[in-house]
């Protein structure tokens, strides 16, 4: 597969793809980016207050596991990991990227991102990066301040 033209990336992934996710799964989540020099941490590197910038609109892939009991502390609580898969090409139209420590908001949930990859490549050729996988997990308490994305 190393006889892959730019036009050919362009037509299958930037193209099909895109109507794809956009208008026929059409599953859009709010990105939620942490503001580093805003945000106060501990001597762990932990943040006990977080800030963010205002929400990102971006569609994407979903899949959500099973939801999980936890009683380590007493008191009952719900584990839920997720995957995002997002068109690379999708992040930089709307310039951003998700890291770990963003929040993903979905379906009046918040998941906070434990780790980013990008190992899905057309024709397996790294110029030709299709997509960017979050994996999350459920986080318990709401943040207050979230600055809410203005509708397109």
């Amino acid at each position: 597969m190393r006889f892959t033209a730019k036009q050919d990336y362009n037509t299958i992934i930037n193209l099909f793809n895109k109507e794809l996710i956009n208008k026929v799964i059409d599953t859009p989540v709010v990105i939620y980016k942490i503001k580093i020099d805003k945000t106060k941490t501990n001597i762990y590197g932990e943040g006990t207050k977080k800030t963010y910038f205002q929400g990102v609109i971006v569609p994407c892939l979903i899949d959500r596991q099973m939801t999980a009991p936890n009683a380590e502390i007493g008191t009952i609580d719900i584990e839920q990991k997720s995957s995002f898969a997002f068109l690379r090409q999708e992040l930089m139209d709307r310039n951003i990227y998700p890291e770990p420590g963003d929040l993903i908001e979905f379906d009046t949930q918040y998941y906070e991102i434990e780790n980013t990859n990008e190992v899905q490549m057309y024709a397996g050729q790294v110029v030709y990066n299709v997509q960017v996988f979050c994996d999350t997990h459920l986080i318990r308490r709401v943040p207050t301040q979230l600055e809410r994305p203005i509708y397109e």
